[in-house]
């Protein structure tokens, strides 16, 4: 079985700048979904009043 050869960051940086906005929609609803995340940010806590 060949080895696969391992992308340094620079070229999926290279990669993921060639991407239509379609299809870097398509790659992070595919890494959400692979890795159990969300890209979303989270909600910011609001600050407790004083009372």
């Amino acid at each position: 079985m060949a080895e696969e050869k391992k992308m340094t960051k620079e070229e999926i940086i290279s990669a993921i700048e060639s991407m239509s906005v379609l299809e870097l929609s398509e790659l992070v609803k595919e890494l959400e979904d692979k890795f159990g995340v969300s890209a979303a940010a989270p909600a910011m806590a609001m600050p407790m009043m004083p009372g």
